[in-house]
């Protein structure tokens, strides 16, 4: 199982650097239960031929240990998280009450080859559910399942959630409207962005009331409350030597807009302004949000930037090269 978690780092690196646009999965989005309110995908075939998934893999196999254990593990399981995995498709109910949500996945799955693997592991166990490989673990707890539809689609969440994935599979179902537009906005024609997100539920639904409400700080407690304003958020990404992002928010009034607008702008005002000072760490983040554009129309905060992609490589390896660094400085003191 820890060289199953190794793969699932190295797949959720190529989750985030996938290339080309695309429709969403018709089978997975008919997978989602039917009172979905947020949803995210992406498109992992062309992962390694991103400038950015190539950069990741390279790193991923550069850090001692990595390549090792990833070999290992295509060995006992049979599945290459770098090539055997089409596309990701996330999904909840948006509840914080009653919370559910589903990882689904598109790809080849060598079930029969996972599950000799599987068969060492005591914390799980496999069945079948309406002609479905099902894992669960062996202490009874219901909180996290697979599921395996044939060998091509892959489905993870909670028992219960999982299930009900299975059993609808086998009929036409269908999300919200509203929220199936927004899918098909994000993911197909010429606007079609590589990886996205959508919430069509307000903000206020999916924070929990208490949070900020004891902060001394006005102006995070006022920050926080037009945060709750928002009726519905969506954001994309476009990978390539320049990576694009784009973002909109829909307030409840043209007003609070406005204000959302004006603090997004102040807050990366101040971080370009800090940048003149000694934090390098500072100075990196302030170069990314150089070309960070926002605007708002009636109701929406649009938020758009254009990063070049070595600017992001460069960043991340600052990152990395702090992290190493942290410890040693730690061991001369």
């Amino acid at each position: 199982m820890r060289r199953l978690r190794t793969g699932c780092v190295l797949l959720t690196a190529l989750v985030f650097c996938a290339v080309s646009g695309f429709a969403a999965d018709s089978q997975l989005v008919n997978l989602v239960m039917p009172d979905a309110q947020v949803m995210a995908g992406i498109n992992v075939v062309s992962a390694e031929v991103s400038p950015l998934g190539q950069f990741l893999l390279n790193k991923f196999s550069a850090t001692p240990g990595n390549l090792d254990s990833l070999q290992k593990f295509i060995q006992e399981t049979g599945f290459d998280p770098r090539t055997d995995v089409t596309e990701i498709l996330a999904a909840s109910n948006g509840n914080t009450a009653t919370p559910t949500g589903l990882l689904l996945a598109k790809g080849n799955f060598n079930v029969s080859q996972f599950l000799t693997a599987l068969a060492t592991d005591k914390s799980h166990q496999a069945s079948t559910y309406s002609g479905a490989t099902l894992i669960t673990p062996t202490d009874g707890t219901q909180n996290h399942a697979i599921a395996f539809l044939g060998t091509t689609v892959a489905i993870v969440g909670d028992l219960a959630s999982v299930k009900a994935a299975v059993d609808r599979s086998g009929a036409m179902n269908s999300i919200s409207t509203t929220l199936a537009n927004q899918v098909n906005s994000l993911s197909t024609g010429p606007g079609a962005q590589d990886a996205w997100s959508v919430s069509i539920a307000s903000l206020g639904a999916l924070i929990p009331g208490a949070v900020g409400a004891n902060s001394q700080n006005g102006v995070a407690t006022q920050t926080l409350q037009l945060v709750k304003n928002i009726q519905s958020a969506s954001s994309g990404i476009k990978f390539g030597a320049n990576v694009q992002f784009m973002a909109q928010a829909v307030a409840d009034t043209p007003e609070n807009a406005t204000a959302l607008g004006d603090v997004i702008k102040m807050v990366t005002g101040l971080i370009s302004m800090s940048a003149a000072g000694q934090d390098k760490d500072i100075a990196v983040i302030a170069q990314l949000l150089q070309s960070v554009q926002v605007s708002t129309s009636g109701t929406a905060v649009n938020v758009a930037a254009t990063i070049p992609e070595s600017q992001l490589e460069a960043a991340l390896n600052a990152a990395s090269e702090k992290k190493v660094a942290g410890p040693v400085k730690a061991r001369k003191l």
